[in-house]
């Protein structure tokens, strides 16, 4: 065996033994790559038929604007149960929780009349009659209570609290009603092989705190369960608890509660459902009804939700059409012998999750698709035998692609390890598809590129790294284009310089000195190449060209050396990227216990000087001129405004059309005569909500009366602004000067100039 041949073989193995100790650590990387191609495969897979058991009543934009703003009184919901019990659904499921009275009707103001009645000693019949009839018809919560018992068709949901931290609005009173109130739902269905064996040692997902019904509504059914999500830390939903374990202070006792979809099989079925227990956890999960069913879950008791498509897979009804059926025409045929689970949709109601298939997904709609699955045996599982096969196949995979990697051609590797991984893939898919459930991925994959990449290519990928690095180091100073320009035109290497209309722009990170203060010198180092690195990656991927990083500022500038006409909107467009950047860092930077960092922009549209300044050994290419000057001094001002963005009239007049911005004032800065009015830039056209834009429309007009000597006027608009965002800094610069110019009036030529008194 020649030595380079030992040296494949060594670094083959090696990779193999890497990919075990990768396997055996499981770090987050992998598994967020795993999840990943979790995801991938529900898209390659396509969406699945569902059965047609399930109808969603949905709490959708059309019944908002039927039956009005949400909440509803509980007559309305009284009236949908009688309505679907009278159309013959089997099972009416309620993804929310009525947690608190409905006073809508008026009932106190009737009871306390009834009582100043009683004191006053009027005893007329008819009119206490009257009051009565009155006290029963306001009474809403006892009209829904009514019709719950009634339809005896109804399972109600609660939600548990997952986090000790999220309890601080409840009380001890209403920790132990909101308990007390679910009590008579508790799951006592363990089927244990071992008497000794307590299931509170199995891990199930433990809540601390429990929002349920009214007392009055949940005594009138026996039938309720949890509609709370357990998410990954993706933040995608994938899996489910069937049971969450309740540890109760007062007894000492834990108690395990059934999720909303169990409950709803079960009122479906006429069953209950039994959880076999043994020394390891949960060994089976079925359904006692007439025809048994066995649902698989893992040692906690969880499913594995096999998502059968996008948000739509099952039939969506609205809330309107059921509480006034001849109006909506709804077919009653509909409802007949299914699982009707009432729930939101409408977006501004905010139930809505990040799933598989769909990031704008239902709670309402994944309940469906869980009992779904239960009904017709869909969800996926976890065979325990995967546990030993996944590292022997790691192991054998890795001494198969050593020794074929060593026989074959540098020319042919990346096309065999093209071939092997897409058979590979495609015994995965079909694993998935047919057997319904995972495969690891990601790892073999990534083990097979690595043993090529040392083996095949390893000195190939060091020196085009290499290049790679240096190319990328460079990118970071000086623009893709002036590089290009100079290499195929080195005449442009000389000094001297233009004159044109370009868009400056700076940038300043607010705070930063007083927290490197804090940091070492390493750390700053490495924080700031972190922060340049990802502003700078913006910029020159939308044609801005790097003057100069000045600490944690940024000069640079738009439209040169190559020229193109909509450099004031592109500039706003990479100041809007920013601060959207920024503020993803930032979360990132929580994480390791770094504070929080503000970036303020200035950007100014005017003509300027721009070239190749330096000597003949060293130059770089920069701009200058009263233009740059302005740009630099609204970085600034917005300290003083309390904004992170501002622009000058000539920036907005060229980019209006692409931006949401608002005119804040009209100024004069440190150095400069002539005065300029200044815009917030806020975001890309069509991004405003509409409190936003009532806020801006308050501000405007305050502004138009401060400019017209109204300051009293003026000051009311601004408070209403404020009244919106509270933090808006403007609102609250204008209202002070607008107290000032009360008390010391401008002179009669005053043109609304404010000078500002610091750069």
């Amino acid at each position: 065996m020649t030595f380079k041949k030992k040296n494949e073989y060594f670094l083959g193995f090696a990779a193999t033994i890497f990919t075990l100790i990768i396997y055996s650590l499981s770090p987050g990387f992998i598994k967020d790559l795993e999840l990943l191609y979790q995801n991938a495969q529900f898209h390659w897979r396509g969406p699945d038929t569902p059965g047609k058991d399930i109808v969603i009543a949905s709490v959708d934009e059309k019944s908002l604007d039927k039956l009005g703003r949400w909440p509803w009184s509980r007559d309305v919901f009284a009236r949908i149960v009688d309505n679907l019990t009278a159309m013959g659904a089997r099972v009416i499921a309620f993804d929310m929780v009525f947690s608190g009275e409905d006073n809508s009707g008026g009932l106190p103001g009737f009871l306390k009349l009834k009582d100043k009645l009683g004191q006053k000693g009027i005893k007329d019949s008819s009119v206490l009659s009257i009051l009565d009839e009155s006290i029963e018809s306001a009474d809403r919560d006892n009209l829904f209570a009514t019709a719950i018992k009634n339809s005896r068709r109804v399972v109600l949901g609660y939600f548990f609290h997952f986090d000790p931290s999220t309890l601080s609005h409840l009380s001890r009173k209403e920790l132990d009603q909101n308990f007390k109130n679910i009590k008579s739902t508790r799951f006592r269905g363990f089927i244990k092989s071992d008497q000794s064996i307590d299931p509170s040692d199995f891990n199930i997902l433990q809540a601390y705190a429990v929002e349920s019904n009214l007392d009055e509504l949940s005594k009138n059914t026996r039938h309720a369960g949890f509609f709370s999500f357990d998410v990954e830390t993706d933040g995608t939903l994938r899996r489910q608890p069937l049971l969450v374990q309740y540890h109760d202070a007062d007894s000492g006792r834990d108690f395990f509660f059934p999720s909303l979809a169990v409950k709803s099989v079960e009122k479906f079925f006429k069953g209950t459902m039994l959880f076999k227990v043994g020394p390891a956890g949960v060994e089976k999960v079925l359904i006692d009804a007439k025809e048994p069913i066995v649902i698989p879950t893992n040692s906690k008791g969880e499913i594995m939700i096999n998502f059968l498509g996008p948000q739509g897979s099952f039939p969506y009804i609205s809330l309107a059409d059921i509480y006034a059926p001849r109006e909506g025409g709804l077919d009653s045929g509909i409802f007949k012998d299914k699982i009707v689970l009432v729930g939101a949709t409408a977006t501004a109601l905010k139930d809505i999750r990040l799933t598989p298939f769909d990031p704008v997904f239902p709670g309402v709609e994944i309940h469906g698709t869980i009992i779904d699955n239960i009904l017709n045996g869909k969800s996926l599982y976890r065979p325990a035998w995967l546990d030993l096969a996944e590292p022997g196949f790691l192991f054998v995979w890795g001494v198969f692609l050593t020794i074929l990697f060593s026989l074959a051609k540098p020319v042919w590797g990346l096309g065999l390890w093209m071939a092997l991984n897409f058979g590979y893939f495609c015994i995965v898919q079909w694993f998935f598809v047919s057997e319904r459930f995972f495969l690891f991925g990601t790892l073999p994959m990534l083990q097979s590129l690595v043993i090529l990449s040392l083996m095949v290519a390893y000195q190939y990928l060091v020196e085009q790294n290499q290049k790679r690095f240096i190319r990328g180091v460079f990118d970071q100073y000086v623009s893709p284009e002036v590089i290009d320009r100079l290499i195929s035109n080195p005449d442009n290497m000389k000094l001297g310089g233009e004159e044109k209309e370009l868009t400056s722009y700076f940038t300043d990170l607010a705070g930063f000195t007083s927290f490197s203060e804090k940091m070492t010198a390493e750390a700053q180092v490495k924080f700031l190449n972190e922060y340049l690195g990802e502003m700078s990656d913006i910029l020159l991927k939308h044609e801005g060209t790097l003057d100069k990083y000045d600490g944690d500022a940024i000069k640079a500038f738009f439209g040169a050396p190559v020229y193109f006409s909509n450099h004031a909107e592109k500039a706003c467009m990479v100041a809007i990227a920013m601060q959207k950047r920024l503020e993803e860092l930032n979360h990132e930077w929580k994480e390791k216990e770094l504070p929080e960092l503000k970036m303020r922009i200035g950007i100014n549209t005017g003509m300027i000087v721009v070239g190749n300044l330096g000597s003949k050994t060293r130059m770089s290419y920069g701009m200058n001129g009263d233009a740059v000057n302005l740009a630099a001094r609204l970085e600034g001002a917005n300290k003083f405004y309390g904004t992170w963005t501002m622009i000058a009239e000539s920036t907005y007049l060229q980019a209006k059309d692409a931006i949401e911005a608002r005119e804040m004032d009209y100024i004069q800065v440190v150095g400069r005569k002539k005065p300029v009015k200044i815009f917030e830039l806020i975001g890309v056209k069509g991004c405003l909500e509409e409190d936003k834009k009532e806020m801006i429309k308050f501000y405007e007009k305050g502004l138009a009366l401060y400019k017209e000597g109204e300051w009293e006027k003026a000051i009311i608009l601004f408070k209403k602004a404020l009244e919106i965002d509270p933090d808006d800094g403007p609102s609250k610069i204008l209202i002070a000067r607008c107290h000032e110019l009360e008390q010391s009036p401008p002179e009669e030529q005053w043109q609304g100039v404010y000078t500002l008194s610091s750069k």
